[in-house]
């Protein structure tokens, strides 16, 4: 890791958030505040905080704030996310060009966003099932709802980074984040995800969907 890391905690969203969100960030912000992100090494932590009604222009726009403010890294934090407090410190010091969070979709039962690759235009799911799964784990694809980036990555990558197209392939719309995972992976750069942290994630709808809502999990845990 350099000597010093200039962090974009970077918000995109249409304007609100969910409370349970908003007291993760606080909680995050003081011990960001209070802690290094690794001993000896200065560091500066500032937000970016895009509201608009398309998304993909919201995280292009968060990226492109940070790169003017010679940010290091920048870690997207969506609105509906629960957190640790400690989660820009885990990610950081995994010194990796990408690590996100693999996040439970607001469904029953609930999936995860990380995928491998398969025969299947939509990969396969890849489980943090506490028993099996320690440490990071190089994905094809995950969702951009908890995800650090070192910046210096966008310099392989054309602009725009995120875009919703329609596939064919998939024969439907597909997400800004994919969009943006396939740009990494013909750059040739890994998309990793921690394990650990996955299972600490929450995704606030009617209410908090945790990995404890993805069937693998469950049956793992009771056998």
């Amino acid at each position: 890791m350099s000597d010093k890391i200039k962090l974009a905690l970077c918000i995109p969203s249409n304007g609100s958030w969910v409370a349970d969100f908003g007291y993760c960030l606080a909680q995050l912000c003081v011990y960001c505040a209070s802690a290094l992100f690794e001993e000896n090494q200065k560091r500066d932590v500032l937000f970016i905080d895009k509201r608009t009604s398309n998304l993909p222009r919201s995280r292009q726009e968060c990226l492109e704030d940070a790169l003017l403010q010679e940010c290091t890294h920048a870690l997207f934090l969506d609105t509906d996310q629960t957190f640790p407090l400690d989660t820009a410190h885990r990610l950081l010091r995994w010194k990796k060009p990408l690590v996100a969070a693999s996040i439970p979709l607001k469904i029953m039962p609930s999936y995860p966003t990380a995928r491998a690759r398969s025969a299947s235009p939509f990969g396969v799911p890849v489980h943090s099932n506490g028993n099996q799964h320690m440490g990071l784990e190089k994905v094809w694809r995950v969702g951009a709802g908890v995800m650090l980036i070192d910046l210096s990555v966008l310099e392989k990558i054309e602009k725009p980074w995120f875009e919703i197209r329609y596939s064919d392939k998939h024969a439907q719309f597909v997400g800004e984040d994919w969009y943006f995972c396939e740009k990494l992976e013909k750059a040739g750069i890994d998309i990793m995800i921690d394990h650990e942290l996955s299972r600490q994630i929450g995704h606030v709808g009617p209410f908090q969907y945790t990995h404890a809502h993805i069937p693998q999990m469950v049956e793992a845990e009771a056998a």
